[in-house]
């Protein structure tokens, strides 16, 4: 910790001896016993860097690259409070390593943290944009935005092979250009890989209602044996001009494996914002997608119902009651 001095009105040294101390308590916290590596994109400079907070990388490729393998490192990446300060990413980005950290050092909003990785402006649309491959990993604070200048389709934000993996206030934001939005094969996080699962997203954002989606994509896919997943407190926006937009998709027999919770989570449908009401959340390729998903408490605004016939087929849903002896359907009252 930095010793803070002196009295009356704060200086300079006595600000960032502060915002450092809160960047190191918030790596404590993740119980972080490895190095604290440092990024900060708006004045970080790779060519300098030690990794220190005097010293930050200014590439997030450079201080993973400094992340050692199972050694809880924790990388700490400082937005600026502009989308200017983001860790720009122009390439396939995977994160294999496992318990390497990444903590964002921005105000702790739901959405579009400014601790952020984004592509340049002018980048043209890769997919996916970035694939986590590690294990027993923590994600606090970070958004990723997949929005590119030029698209592609069946865009990818987000693939999650990694099991055990903790994502705490992160947003993460595919479909965020047009031509991805109208692809049918896009999503913002896809999540599976035979013997992974095991993940838990708290208090997250997954998807955008910025850009309108018009095909039948989704926001999440499982696939291949996805398993033990968790959802809580989180939000899911949509912004559409179909009824065919999905939230949850599994793809293929055996997609997921024993359960995937969704428990407290916020579908909303942009509804008064001239979006098209979707027919249902969740569909299901295969009436035995191996496992099942769980609502608990969670509410429906603007979709119709839970699941199409294979995913009502595998829900278990407890929460309120609405109207109709509907549950967690959002209805208007009048």
């Amino acid at each position: 910790m930095n010793t803070i001095s002196g009295g009356g009105a704060f200086t300079a040294k006595n600000i960032k001896d502060i915002n450092g101390n809160f960047a190191l308590l918030q790596a404590l916290v993740i119980g972080s016993g490895g190095v604290l590596i440092w990024c900060n994109p708006a004045v970080g400079s790779d060519a300098t860097a030690d990794g220190s907070q005097e010293k930050p990388y200014g590439t997030l490729e450079s201080a993973y690259g400094k992340g050692r393998n199972g050694k809880n490192d924790a990388i700490l990446l400082v937005g600026t409070g502009a989308a200017g300060g983001s860790a720009r990413v122009n390439a396939a980005f995977t994160w294999a390593k496992d318990a390497l950290h990444l903590i964002g050092i921005a105000s702790p909003v739901l959405y579009s943290q400014r601790a952020r990785i984004a592509p340049s402006s002018g980048t043209t649309a890769f997919t996916p944009f970035f694939t986590i491959s590690g294990n027993g990993c923590v994600f606090q604070n970070i958004q990723w935005f997949g929005g590119f200048s030029t698209g592609t389709t069946s865009q990818i934000c987000m693939v999650l092979t990694g099991s055990r993996n903790y994502f705490l206030n992160c947003a993460i934001d595919g479909m965020g250009d047009n031509e991805s939005a109208q692809s049918a094969g896009s999503r913002s996080l896809k999540i599976g890989l035979a013997g992974s699962g095991e993940n838990v997203f708290q208090s997250c954002s997954i998807g955008v209602d910025t850009i309108t989606r018009t095909q039948a994509n989704a926001s999440v896919e499982f696939t291949a044996d996805a398993a033990r997943n968790v959802f809580k407190d989180c939000l899911f926006p949509f912004m559409t001009s179909a009824a065919g937009v999905l939230g949850i998709l599994g793809t293929g027999a055996a997609c997921m494996d024993r359960h995937q919770i969704f428990d407290n989570c916020i579908f909303v449908n942009a509804i008064k914002s001239t979006s098209t009401t979707m027919t249902v959340l969740a569909s299901l390729t295969s009436a035995s997608p191996g496992g099942l998903m769980i609502f608990k408490q969670c509410i429906l605004l603007g979709i119709g119902e839970y699941g199409d016939t294979n995913g009502l087929a595998n829900s278990y849903i407890d929460g309120f009651t609405g109207a109709a002896a509907t549950s967690g359907i959002a209805v208007n009252p009048s």
